[in-house]
């Protein structure tokens, strides 16, 4: 009689410990994406004069496009880790710069692959989200808590191929070559819950590289390795663990229109 005692408490003990964490039920997260990309380096800039922190190094002329996909796993509530491939273009000119005259211009191919872990400040809801209008006096509504935040950081390895322009063809500093080098992508992320498994997300991402070449053109004058950054745009999607027979999942609200 014990050993049954003993035997329920235990089948218990383990599915109320199921039932707390609903978030054990969907672990992984595949998504895909539009990403918008912006270099920094030894080929463009601002001209003169104060520029804080190369906030006028920014030119929005210049942000080129890309993709982006992978996938996710949730290895605690509040922390993930993310595989992903990025494949894009940067480009720059000295135009408007301070080097105006010697007016180099290039475009670099890229592919990207990263590992990098993601840390929730504010977590996913282990709720579902759900607009209805039925339900709630007023109009429509939101359940629950439908945004997240998250901040993270890792590392990668970054392909590329540079494509001279103007003078840079025919500089004696130019290479052409293919190279690799690695690359340390950080930043901040966002998403949106719009269904149970489907949210949209933003991440504004900088990432560092071991390379001063991805413009093509080395220096004795370049100090720096070059920087890029880039602003993605991503739907993420759910995977449902298959769940054991016998074992409910968790109770979900549904969509009420």
């Amino acid at each position: 009689m014990k050993k049954i005692t003993v035997i329920i408490f235990a089948l218990t003990t383990f599915s109320l410990y199921s039932y707390s964490q609903p978030w054990k039920m969907a672990r992984y997260e595949v998504f895909g994406g539009f990403t918008a990309f912006q270099y920094f380096g030894d080929i463009g800039g601002y001209s003169n004069g104060t520029n804080f922190i190369g906030l006028k190094d920014i030119n929005f002329l210049k942000t080129r496009p890309g993709l982006t996909g992978g996938v996710r796993l949730q290895v605690m509530r509040e922390v993930y880790v993310k595989a992903s491939l990025v494949s894009g273009v940067i480009s720059q000119s000295d135009a408007a710069s301070s080097n105006i005259n010697r007016n180099f211009a290039f475009t670099t191919y890229l592919n990207e692959l990263s590992i990098v872990g993601e840390y929730y400040i504010i977590p996913e809801s282990d709720q579902n989200y759900y607009y209805s209008i039925m339900q709630v006096r007023g109009g429509l509504r939101h359940f629950k808590q439908p945004w997240s935040l998250y901040v993270f950081l890792g590392t990668g390895g970054l392909y590329y191929h540079v494509t001279p322009r103007e003078n840079l063809a025919n500089s004696p500093h130019f290479s052409n070559k293919p190279s690799f080098a690695m690359v340390i992508p950080g930043g901040i992320g966002a998403k949106f819950a719009i269904l149970p498994k489907m949210s949209i997300g933003a991440e504004l991402c900088l990432r560092y590289t071991t390379s001063n070449n991805l413009d093509g053109y080395n220096s004795v004058y370049g100090k720096y390795n070059d920087l890029y950054n880039s602003f993605h745009i991503k739907l993420n999607y759910k995977l449902a663990h298959n769940r054991r027979v016998g074992v409910k999942p968790p109770s979900r609200r549904r969509f009420i229109f």
